[in-house]
């Protein structure tokens, strides 16, 4: 009975016993539906391998060998036993708009929650001896509200629990909480105080915000500059020395902090003239906006007609009692009559700026005989100036960790190197890891994309009916045009909206047939006075006559017969 009572024990606590696992990461979910889904639509995603990439200071694509190396922060909050980062984690397959089938990222599982996980380099890294190389891929699988999806370098050594106290050597990646950007911050050790200052890139590029994978990319050469590229594309460039806040060396010179400006130090160049008086007739009451005397109350104006009147469609409900509930009253409305009048009630002039208004009188500035310039305090060699021209030379590296608080989950790490900037290892992920996987993830998002039912075709009714509706709108216009015309004049008419610019159109429209009239009169009378020939004098009728008399073919034949007889 015993043995038999040994062996169901053993049998339950082997029923009870979970799967070896990362203490520290949470199980992953079921796979996800987007392979099902894409492949409906015609899009082919190829299967995860493991790609290689030899002599990295770090490689990670969260494979089943790799989870055990990530450790979640078990750092508690200042004097109290309560965990500081109670976010979860796990490395599970992609789920939103998976490029890849069977491709597992460290995903941020807890909303509104502080998370802070790290893994641990074979050996500390030392970008000292040829620059450094950061990349990795963050996937936002929700919409990202507030969160951030920055990766901290840890500096070596890495002691206690990995918390935002952790000292790091650089800081890089997305954040979006208000504004949106992309984190560069690097620790640099001040040679003279032996304290640590942090260096924040001053114009910082700013980061994609949708559900696709997106790599980020940041280099560190040896001659002290830097570059930042998104998606393989260049985005900030510059110089270590240069770029950030505060600098990392400082001034040669300072301020002398115990420089005092003298008591009798006149640095004001102008002062009021003391000789200077006010004008007899400057007065300073006279207010700035007066009544407009000129102006005259608009024809229809209603002074007796109130604003609101009682609603006379209202009727006292029946279960209305005058003793319990007080005297019934209709409730007030806009009064009809005032709809479209100029206003009711007592009329006022409308105020008009004061032609008389000076203001308050003050005396003209006139040239300090005193003024001895501005002040300022004598320089003086700075005591805690250094020089550092070897910038990139940073701290070891003996750790990466992810340190964020975020509203949303879903924030996805995947494919993180960190490397030599003088190896090309960085370009030949983007090429064959990650952009196979964007372009898969860019053609699925195209095919479940919903597609746009066509516009309808207007038919016969509509047309017409726009139409009429744009005819009603002309007229209703005009006529609201000829109404303030009458009323108000001409300026106030012009100055309504949409009926003052109907009513420029008729008078440009007036205009220009006039001037078109004008123009066919002037050219008619221009015809009949300038340009038509005058008649030719009396006289010169008289001659052109007796020259044409003179010159008749009759003469001239008697002419010859004569001149032949004498021959």
């Amino acid at each position: 009975m015993t043995h038999k009572l040994s062996v169901l024990l053993l049998l339950a606590l082997a029923l009870h016993v979970s799967p070896a696992r990362c203490d520290d990461i949470v199980d992953s979910d079921p796979a996800p539906e987007t392979t099902v889904e894409a492949a409906k639509h015609g899009v082919d995603i190829p299967k995860f391998e493991p790609y290689a990439v030899p002599d990295a200071a770090l490689w990670e694509q969260f494979t089943d060998v790799a989870a055990p190396r990530w450790k979640r922060s078990q750092a508690t909050k200042k004097g109290e036993k309560e965990a500081r980062y109670d976010g979860e984690w796990a490395v599970e397959e992609i789920k939103e708009l998976a490029g890849v089938e069977g491709d597992n990222g460290l995903v941020v599982k807890s909303q509104a929650r502080h998370h802070a996980i790290s893994a641990r380099l074979e050996k500390p890294f030392d970008p000292s001896a040829s620059g450094l190389v950061l990349q990795y891929e963050v996937k936002l699988q929700e919409n990202l509200g507030c969160g951030g999806a920055y990766i901290k370098l840890l500096t070596a050594p890495l002691k206690g629990e990995f918390s935002d106290d952790t000292p790091y050597t650089l800081m890089f990646g997305p954040d979006k909480c208000g504004e949106s950007k992309v984190h560069l911050i690097y620790r640099h050790l001040n040679p003279v105080t032996h304290e640590y200052t942090e260096h924040h890139l001053s114009q910082p590029p700013t980061p994609p915000i949708d559900t696709l994978s997106h790599l980020y990319t940041l280099t560190i050469h040896t001659n002290n500059t830097y570059a930042i590229a998104i998606d393989g594309s260049e985005r900030r460039t510059g110089s270590l020395l240069d770029d950030f806040a505060p600098p990392v060396n400082p001034p040669k010179e300072i301020d002398d902090p115990k420089d005092q400006k003298p008591a009798d130090w006149e640095d004001n160049e102008k002062i009021p003239d003391t000789a200077a008086k006010k004008p007899a007739d400057w007065d300073e009451d006279a207010p700035l906006m007066i009544p407009d005397e000129d102006a005259v109350k608009p024809k229809d104006w209603f002074e007796d007609e109130p604003l609101l009147i009682p609603d006379p469609k209202a009727q006292k409900p029946a279960d209305w009692d005058d003793e319990k509930d007080g005297n019934w009253a209709a409730p007030m409305i806009s009064n009809p009559r005032c709809a479209d009048a100029a206003g009711c009630g007592p009329w006022e002039r409308p105020l008009m700026r004061n032609p008389d208004f000076k203001g308050q009188w003050s005396a003209p500035l006139v040239d300090n005989p005193l003024y001895k310039g501005e002040w300022a305090p004598r320089r003086i060699n700075n005591p805690g100036y250094f020089e550092d021209r070897d910038l990139y030379k940073l701290s070891k590296i003996d750790a990466v960790g992810f340190e964020l608080w975020t509203m949303q989950s879903g924030i996805t790490f995947d494919n993180i190197y960190l490397g030599s900037s003088s190896s090309n290892a960085a370009a030949l992920i983007a090429d064959n890891v990650w952009k196979p996987k964007h372009d898969v993830e860019l053609a699925i998002s195209e095919a479940l994309r919903p597609k746009s039912p066509p516009a309808p075709t207007p038919g016969f009714a509509d047309v017409l009916r726009m139409f009429k509706d744009r005819i009603d709108e002309i007229l209703y216009s005009i006529s609201t045009f000829y109404g303030v015309l009458q009323s108000e004049g001409v300026v106030s008419a012009l100055r309504q909206e949409r009926a003052g610019a109907f009513g420029l159109l008729m008078v440009t429209m007036a205009l220009g047939w006039l001037g078109w009239n004008a123009s066919i009169i002037l050219g008619f009378m221009y015809r009949l006075v300038v340009a038509a020939p005058a008649p030719p004098p009396p006289a010169a009728v008289t001659a052109a006559s007796a020259d044409n008399k003179t010159a008749s073919p009759d003469s001239g034949a008697k002419a010859d017969r004569k001149a032949s007889k004498s021959d």
